[in-house]
């Protein structure tokens, strides 16, 4: 006589069903995370063959930062992503007048993989340090080049950040410095050890594309893109004027000390 084997009950599987839903629920957030973090590996890893290209660049031009913009002697707006490209050999480019390579921050090591859209200018240079110039001749239109010998703390000023997606779905070479952006007070030097409301938290966000500007713009552009994003689990990856990098926590930048620059900035900010 054969034994019947026995079936699974509808409690049972419903018990397996529910053990199994819970187990989903813990543990997708969990790889969500890890798949972040491995992301947020790579941009790291962009921004620190970035900051490098920058180091290398800076020693062969007398210790001088690039400019993030300057147009050239064939009408071309040559940006600092284009400046470092013999460093990195890196980028998607086009060939402009008079057979120029350009580079607008696209492809390769400019590209942070949680970048949620198409768009260039992913990564931006900081614009005291790297200002913009004109008609090819740097230090024109008022452009103050700066060295590295005018930083006082090279380890502590943010040279490369991470940006925002624009409504217009194109980027910008730089991000804002401008003391009104960060702190809710202006005027004068900074105190030693100021404790502002971060205003550049508020700006702390990506633009829906679709090709109207809403709200308050920065210089033509909108803040979000214009400010540095914590994209990364509540971090922002950060390339510092020495060359090292690190990821930065949400609110743990202070303009004072990472975005300021003594003697450089203009006054009033």
């Amino acid at each position: 006589m054969k034994r019947q084997s026995k079936a699974f009950t509808l409690i049972e599987l419903l018990v397996v069903i529910a053990i199994i839903a819970i187990l989903a629920a813990i543990l997708f957030p969990v790889f969500a995370k890890v798949r972040e973090k491995a992301r947020q590996s790579t941009c790291l890893s962009n921004e620190k063959q970035m900051g490098l290209a920058i180091m290398q660049y800076v020693q062969d031009y007398d210790e001088t930062f690039p400019m993030n913009y300057y147009l050239d002697g064939n009408g071309n707006g040559v940006q600092w992503y284009a400046m470092i490209y013999p460093y990195t050999k890196n980028g998607v480019g086009w060939t402009g007048n008079g057979g120029v390579a350009l580079f607008a921050g696209e492809g390769g090591i400019f590209k942070c993989p949680s970048f949620p859209a198409s768009q260039n200018g992913q990564y931006g240079v900081h614009n005291i340090i790297c200002p913009p110039g004109y008609n090819g001749t740097p230090g024109s239109e008022n452009v103050k080049t700066v060295s590295l010998a005018m930083l006082d703390a090279p380890a502590e000023k943010i040279l490369i950040g991470e940006k925002g997606v624009n409504s217009q779905n194109f980027g910008y070479n730089n991000f804002e410095t401008q003391e009104w952006a960060w702190v809710d007070w202006e005027g004068g030097d900074p105190p030693t050890n100021p404790k502002p409301a971060h205003n550049d938290l508020k700006y702390d966000y990506d633009m829906v594309v679709t090709g109207v500007d809403p709200g308050t713009v920065s210089g033509g552009y909108p803040y979000p893109t214009n400010m540095l994003r914590y994209r990364h689990n509540g971090t922002t990856n950060a390339a510092f004027a020495d060359g090292h990098c690190k990821a930065m926590n949400r609110g743990r930048i202070d303009w004072y000390t990472n975005i300021y620059i003594r003697g450089v900035h203009p006054v009033p900010f």
